[in-house]
């Protein structure tokens, strides 16, 4: 997964007792008991992210009725902000926790925000996600560090310990989308339904993960202390003596690049302060103009100031040393637009896999919906391996493949990833589905509703809708057309059975009601009785927002709510191939498998040494932008065709690759020899 392969990189530097340690060739065969702790804890946690976010968007379309452009708002400030509190969490645990108390109070805080994620009010959701977001800063960037510390420095088992950890992750996050996902399938009152089956299966991971955690660390302290590093996992306080000496480095003693490569260079820190200024100024100007909300200025103009924060640091850097310095910040551009196409899997892509592909038949099962969130999982299993391999092949051979190179070749396959999905969009478009309609309600604009793919033909009277017609772009059809003292009806409804229940019971009355109206809602539904002469409704149970939509859409006129009703359910013949998204995955994880684990070991051999953590920090911070800006740009799912949304994705990486090509030369002068 995205997320896990930072862990294939231990951090922090030796202890004197690593460096007064055996020779390598002493090490005990096998691993640590910890580390299978380790391996168990992080992959239950990995099950409980990976399973709550499988299910995450679906909520909030389907079972809270909100429409992409909303959605995706929340997804990406989840996200984004997942990626970020790391930075803060492992500065806290450095400081201040340790990174055992760290992990414990993440990981409880995580278990509680997924068992919120069971309540339905919206500001007990929000609170969900606070818990979450700040459970992951704690736990996230330290049991990583705490699995390097089983190990001596040089110790050859240290590589497969990693490798071990890896395949826990994605083993949980394989696992978590098929069981979320069935849960929600087949759970539930109502069929589909079942969202807090798979939150709550969620939740019971994270438990198990802490609990595992809980039970094995003292085995965990016992084999860090036998590797001599338990005063690395407590609290330390820098030495400002230590960092006043290291302040010079070598590579500040060798001369910089010169030509383009040194231009670069020159240039690079100016254009981070010039985007510190102009990125919040644009945003600050369209909050004040009522083109962007105020809370849409806050990310950008946090990440502005870390580039800036980052420019003045390239700044205090000397010759080859600042060479290859930019080389980590030019390269972060790229891996932000390929980590943006790449983690459109949880939002757009599972909105696609939910509504637009049909379920592809096995034979002994059938994949559907969030299962294909287990694709990229599944993949890295299969292929890592083997990369891996070929990797330490070609370089035994002496053709060992540029780290600049290898990026490159993730940008070709993110492209080409996605041009898979821009061809299962023109595909899926191209089938059209006809209903008879007389005549368009009044007001009605076509080219304004579901991306402008309604037509209707006035010499046949049929209505029209090219590809699959989404249950949110039906309810954004029907809402239009809705008498607003209707509307106002509904709205005061919800406030009267707010609190009604078996025990006791609200009956609320309309005062009035469309032409041609039935009533929608059932006793599943809370309805205890409707009396169509008196206009009443007995409710023992609150209104969810499954039944007001289908109240607000009861509303409409009946033409037109048969029209779009049948035609949402007949469009389902223009469901594509799962191969498509298939293909999209697997090109995609070969990409991050050239990309993430090679982008993290360039970082710790380019990096100054007083500025490595904050530089793998800042590069790992790649990921937050990455989510921020594609979900930003997740917000127009529905506004615009699918082949146009998903061919953003193909040009940006296609011009990221372009770029990068031309940069090759320049790059591979500006890291003096470090491949």
């Amino acid at each position: 997964m995205s997320t896990s392969t930072a862990q294939q990189f231990p951090s922090g530097p030796p202890s004197s007792a690593e460096a007064s340690s055996s020779p390598p060739s002493e090490a005990p065969k096998g691993h640590p008991k910890g580390l299978y702790v380790l391996f168990a804890t992080e992959m239950w946690e990995r099950f409980s992210y990976y399973g709550m976010r499988a299910l995450l968007v679906l909520y909030l379309l389907n079972y809270l009725q909100f429409q992409p452009a909303d959605s995706s708002s929340v997804f990406k400030w989840y996200t984004s902000l997942v990626y970020l509190t790391p930075l803060l969490g492992g500065f806290i645990a450095d400081r201040f926790l340790g990174l055992r108390s760290a992990i414990i109070i993440g990981a409880v805080l995580m278990a509680i925000g997924h068992f919120l994620m069971a309540f339905e009010p919206l500001p007990i959701f929000y609170t969900a996600l606070v818990f979450l977001i700040a459970g992951n800063g704690f736990f996230k960037p330290n049991i990583s560090t705490l699995v390097g510390k089983l190990y001596k420095q040089g110790d050859p088992r240290r590589d497969g310990a990693f490798t071990i950890f890896y395949m826990g992750i994605n083993i949980g996050a394989f696992l978590a989308p098929l069981i979320c996902g069935w849960l929600r399938r087949n759970m539930g009152p109502t069929p589909g339904m079942g969202y807090h089956w798979g939150f709550g299966a969620a939740g019971v991971g994270m438990v198990l993960s802490l609990i595992i955690f809980l039970i094995g660390q003292k085995q965990v302290l016992r084999d860090v202390a036998a590797a001599g590093n338990l005063n690395e996992i407590v609290p330390q306080k820098k030495d400002s003596t230590a960092l006043q000496a290291s302040a010079e480095e070598p590579d500040e003693q060798v001369p910089s690049t010169g030509g383009f490569g040194g231009a670069i260079t020159k240039v690079f820190p100016w254009l981070l302060f010039l985007l510190a200024v102009v990125v919040p100024a644009s945003f600050f100007y369209q909050a004040a103009t009522g083109q962007e909300s105020w809370t849409n200025v806050i990310m950008p103009t946090v990440f502005a100031l870390i580039g800036a924060w980052m420019g003045w640091t390239l700044l205090s850097i000397k010759n080859a040393a600042r060479d290859k310095s930019t080389v980590i910040f030019v390269i972060f551009t790229f891996v932000v637009l390929f980590w943006m196409a790449f983690e459109q899997a949880g939002n757009a892509l599972n909105i696609w896999a939910a509504y637009n592909t049909a379920p592809l038949d096995l034979g002994l099962f059938s994949i559907e919906g969030e299962d294909y969130q287990a694709a990229n999982a599944f993949f890295i299993i299969a292929f890592a391996p083997l990369l891996a391999m070929m990797w330490t092949g070609l370089a035994r051979r002496g053709m060992e493949i540029p780290t600049a190179a290898k990026m490159l070749a993730a940008m070709f396959l993110i492209t080409a990833s996605f041009g898979a999905m821009v061809a299962g969009a023109a595909a899926e478009n191209g089938t059209v589905t006809r209903v008879p309609l007389a005549a368009l309600p009044e007001g009605i604009q076509l080219e304004t509703l579901n991306a402008g793919r309604f037509g209707y033909e006035p010499s046949s009277q049929e209505l029209t809708v090219r590809g699959v017609l989404a249950p949110f772009a039906v309810t954004n059809a029907l809402r239009p057309t809705v008498d607003k003292a209707y509307m106002a009806q509904i709205e005061a409804m919800e406030v009267a059975v707010k609190n009604a229940s078996p025990e006791r019971p609200v009956t609320f009355q309309f005062t009035g009601l469309p032409p041609g109206y039935t009533f929608p809602l059932s006793d599943k539904q809370g309805v205890s009785g409707w009396n169509a002469e008196s206009r009443a409704v007995t409710m023992v149970g609150g209104l969810s927002p499954v039944s007001k939509a289908q109240l607000v859409g009861s509303g409409a006129p009946p033409a037109w709510r048969q029209a779009i009703t049948s035609l949402a359910e007949q469009s389902k013949a223009a469901q594509v191939s799962g191969l498509w998204l298939l293909l999209s995955f697997l090109l995609a994880t070969l990409g991050e498998l050239c990309l993430s684990p090679v982008g993290l070991s360039m970082v710790t051999k380019l990096a100054p040494t007083r500025f490595a953590s904050l530089f793998m920090g800042v590069w790992l911070m790649s990921n937050a932008v990455a989510q921020y800006v594609g979900g930003s740009l997740g917000e127009k799912w529905g506004q615009i065709v699918p082949t146009s949304y998903f061919a953003i994705f193909v040009y940006s990486s296609l011009v990221g690759a372009v770029v990068l090509l031309i940069l090759q030369a320049p790059l591979k002068r500006l890291m003096h020899n470090v491949r």
